[in-house]
This record gives C-alpha cells, sequence and structure tokens, in this order.
C-alpha cells in the first residue's frame, strides 16, 4: 500500500518511534573519528563490559565478574545463544503464552522442545500451576519477558516469590529476556527475581540491550549475565559465527548506560502518554477487551467477541482475517496475535506519534462500528 502512496496508520511498531538520542549518536561519531572500526574481542570491548557489570550492580544489585559477560550482536543473538548453550536435543523450554515470536523457533534451533504454558487468567502473567507440573515432566529452562511483548504487562511480585522458591527447590535455569525493564509506568520498577533473591544468580541468566532502552534497535548491540561457565559457552559460539558487534557501536553503548538515564526518562513519560490516550479510547470501543500496559510500548487486545461477525457480508473468521481487513479497509496495520500464541487477539503498538494513535484508533472504532 505505501508503495502504491496509500498512507497506512501503523500500529504494528516493535520499535521506538524516536530518533537515537544526540549524545549517543555523537559518540558513535567520536569512535568511528578515533579509528574504532577493525576487530574487537568477541566478547565485547572491556570498556563496555565493564559498564554492563555498573550497570547490573546498579539496576540489579548484583556484582558480576568480567568473565560473567558477553555482548552480542542483540539481545536476539544472545537469547539464541543462550539456548544454545544450555539445552540440546531432547530438553523442554517452557515459554509463557503469549511470547515473543522468536522464542519457540530459536528452541527449534538447538533441538529442544517448546513448551507452551497456557495464558495465565491476566496475559502476561505466570500459570504457576502448568509451570509446577511441567517442572514434575522434567523441564529445564523457563523464558521469562518481563514486561512482556506482547502484552506490556508485568509479572507480579507475588508471582516471582513462588518462581523463586520453585528455582531454588528443583534446579529450573530462569533466562530472563529484561529488553522492556527499563520502559515501565506509573512511576514502579519492575519486580526482578535477582533484585528479590541474588543468591539464585547461578540459576538466572540476564538478556538485555540498547534496543528498546535507547532507541537504538538498528544499532544491533545486547549482552547477556550469568554463570561464568554458561557465558564462557555463549563466548565460544559466538567466535565461531558473528565474533564482535560493531566496534563503534560497543563505544556508543557505553555512552548510553553511563549517561542515559534522562533520555530513557523522557521517552518513557512520551509513551506513557500515549498508553493514557490509547487506552481510554479503546475502552469506549464495544467488543474489545485488553489489560492496561504497565510497560513497553504495546496493548494486547482481545477481540474474540468480534470473531464470527460479518463485514461487507464476509465473516470475520479469525485474528489474521481481522488484521487483514483492517488493513484493507482502513489502512491501519496491527498484528494479530496468533503469532504470540494468542490467537483470537490483535497486537497494537503505540510507538508512534500521538496524532497518528488518535486518528488510528479511531478508524479501528469506525471499523467495528461496520460489523453486523
Amino acid at each position: 500500500m505505501k508503495r502504491q502512496g496509500i498512507r497506512v496508520l501503523s500500529l504494528a511498531a516493535g520499535q521506538p518511534d524516536f530518533l537515537t538520542p544526540q549524545f549517543i549518536r555523537k559518540a558513535a561519531c567520536d569512535a568511528i573519528e578515533a579509528g574504532h572500526t577493525g576487530y574487537a574481542p568477541s566478547a565485547g570491548i572491556p570498556e563496555l563490559r565493564k559498564a554492563i557489570r555498573g550497570w547490573a550492580s546498579k539496576w540489579l544489585g548484583v556484582d558480576y565478574a568480567d568473565d560473567q559477560v558477553v555482548v552480542g550482536v542483540g539481545a536476539k543473538q544472545c537469547l539464541a545463544n543462550a539456548m544454545l548453550a544450555l539445552c540440546g536435543p531432547g530438553d523442554r523450554i517452557l515459554l509463557q503464552a503469549p511470547y515473543w515470536v522468536s522464542y519457540p523457533e530459536q528452541a527449534k534451533i538447538c533441538g529442544a522442545e517448546a513448551v507452551i504454558l497456557p495464558a495465565a487468567e491476566r496475559p502476561g502473567e505466570l500459570n504457576l500451576r502448568a509451570l509446577e507440573a511441567e517442572l514434575d515432566r522434567g523441564a529445564k529452562v523457563l523464558v521469562l519477558n518481563s514486561p512482556s511483548n506482547p502484552c506490556g504487562t508485568v509479572v507480579p511480585q507475588n508471582q516471582l516469590e513462588v518462581l523463586c522458591d520453585l528455582v531454588a527447590s528443583s534446579g529450573l535455569f530462569v533466562v530472563c529476556d529484561d529488553i522492556y525493564d527499563r520502559i515501565v509506568f506509573d512511576g514502579r520498577q519492575v519486580p526482578h527475581v535477582l533484585r528479590m533473591r541474588p543468591e539464585l544468580a547461578e540459576s538466572i541468566l540476564v538478556v538485555n540491550g540498547v534496543s528498546k532502552a535507547y532507541s537504538m534497535t538498528g544499532w544491533r548491540l545486547g549482552w547477556a549475565l550469568g554463570p561464568a561457565d554458561v557465558i564462557a559457552a555463549m563466548r565460544k559460539l559466538q567466535d565461531q559465527t558473528t565474533s564482535n558487534a560493531v566496534t563503534f557501536v560497543q563505544h556508543a553503548a557505553v555512552a548510553a548506560l553511563e549517561h542515559g538515564d534522562d533520555a530513557v526518562s523522557r521517552m518513557v513519560s512520551a509513551f506513557e502518554r500515549r498508553r493514557d490516550m490509547v487506552c481510554e479510547m479503546l475502552s469506549r470501543i464495544d467488543g474489545l477487551r485488553f489489560a492496561r500496559p504497565e510497560g513497553a510500548f504495546y496493548l494486547l487486545v482481545n477481540v474474540r467477541d468480534l470473531l464470527g461477525r460479518r463485514f461487507g457480508g464476509e465473516p470475520v473468521g479469525d485474528d489474521v482475517r481481522l488484521a487483514e481487513l483492517l488493513l484493507e479497509s482502513r489502512q491501519v496495520a496491527v498484528v494479530p496475535g496468533s503469532g504470540f500464541g494468542a490467537a483470537g487477539t490483535i497486537r497494537l503498538s503505540f510507538a508512534a506519534s500521538e496524532d497518528d494513535l488518535r486518528q488510528a484508533v479511531e478508524r479501528v472504532a469506525d471499523f467495528v462500528g461496520e460489523l453486523e
């Protein structure tokens, strides 16, 4: 449609719509001019590994050694390398539905079985009963994503307390995908298993990066922190695949971690205003249900009450067709929830301007009003 000159209002973006802060861009340019354009240590430049360890001490309350950190080409690479390091054929990796679309595919890469925990009553929280049942069946690893993509919800502290007890008693290893942990609303801080039980650090791998918090998605820079033996395996994988993340990007990431708090706060405030506006507008549309996001920049909207109704005489059979009809008839792009293990939902992103968000939700309301 865009190639045909049709303006599409996108609520599908998985990245912030802000420019990377100027001081970070300048740090990258300065690094290029200083000659930091060659190879670097595969595990990351020492300056960045030190900055990441300082970040972990500040935000997680855990002091990691240098051999407990690896810098990768985005958090996605770190997650994939983690699964390859931790799991093999026949192992069972637990994923809480709804889940990020790449988790099951990464499990397949290492020959493991992705075991989907059915959605909890509130999407984005943990189904603890199902989790405990899978532990009895020999599950090895849980991937934990809070705030969640696609829900924007945060796993509450009381559930994490139960999870900590299970980790301590069962030997379960937890991979924390914390990529949205700085994008949190209402003045809160995301509860974290390591802040609650730092003595479990040998059973926890933390994955994070600069993509979301610093609006640096295209820079491809992430990291992992965890037990030295797991990190060593991840480093070996990286040695023989990508080698180092882009050298001058690593220097820019040092600037982000050391001087970026104000920039993050400004962006989070903008996202919070957008969330409030979008939630208020959506709440007035009959047939849509959702949990108010506590972080990230997504809403997972339950559209099951709309399915089976007709649009232009055609039955709206599922969330995929509903998303297609929204695009075709109203030029609004959303993401079907089926890909996240959440059939009957659509994911909306509020990583767009307030004017675009307002127009897009008005078009959604107009579409719903036309259903028969």
